[in-house]
């Protein structure tokens, strides 16, 4: 492994480490630094601050993870996110409270709308009919739920961590599965309703 890979994890590693015990905003650059006995220009050669390191640790560990999971199968790809999440869940509770500028919890929204634009959204057909029912065009139905969902895992996710992360991972994510029958359930009165008007004319 490359020497800046090497510097990179081991200040990866005492950031972990730090924020296991303390809040985020109590933890400085050169706390890291003397966790990992590294000088503060080689922490800044590598990371423009403690938000970039924070970004890269979620990145570098999340990329690794998705390489390794079945994207076929949307709902184990959440699963598996929800499993990383809740094994260092002290490190994400404690990065995700605070809400300041740069705050990770805007890098994990958009990557989480990346996802769930990608992997989580109900089948085409069954928004469309929803849009068209409605007098709303298609593509501004699917970023409306794509938003709207990214949204309610995003909130969702910072209870449950916030909390402790009681529930564990299956049980988080067998809930918010079942949130997508909302859809399924207008979809198919929609469709219903469609058949009903056929049927009487």
């Amino acid at each position: 492994m490359p020497e800046a890979n090497l510097t990179k994890r081991a200040l990866a590693h005492a950031f972990k480490e730090l924020l296991q015990k303390q809040p985020f905003d109590k933890v400085g650059v050169s706390d890291i630094c003397d966790a990992c006995g590294v000088s503060r220009k080689t922490f800044y050669y590598h990371f423009q601050d403690k938000y970039a390191l924070a970004e890269w640790v979620f990145d570098t560990e999340i990329i690794a993870l998705l390489q390794k999971a079945d994207t076929a199968d949307r709902w184990a790809l959440i699963d598996a996110i929800c499993r990383y999440l809740y094994q260092s869940r002290a490190f994400y509770a404690h990065l995700m409270q605070y809400d300041g500028q740069n705050a990770f919890r805007r890098h994990f929204q958009e990557f989480l709308f990346r996802a769930v634009e990608k992997y989580l959204l109900p089948a085409p057909g069954e928004i469309d009919a929803v849009a068209a029912c409605n007098g709303i065009p298609a593509q501004t139905a699917r970023d409306f739920y794509a938003h709207f969902l990214a949204d309610a895992v995003l909130v969702a996710v910072f209870h449950w961590l916030g909390e402790g992360a009681k529930l564990p991972p299956e049980q988080f994510v067998a809930l918010l599965h079942s949130t997508e029958g909302l859809i399924h359930i207008q979809s198919n009165q929609l469709e219903q309703e469609k058949a009903g008007r056929a049927a009487e004319s």
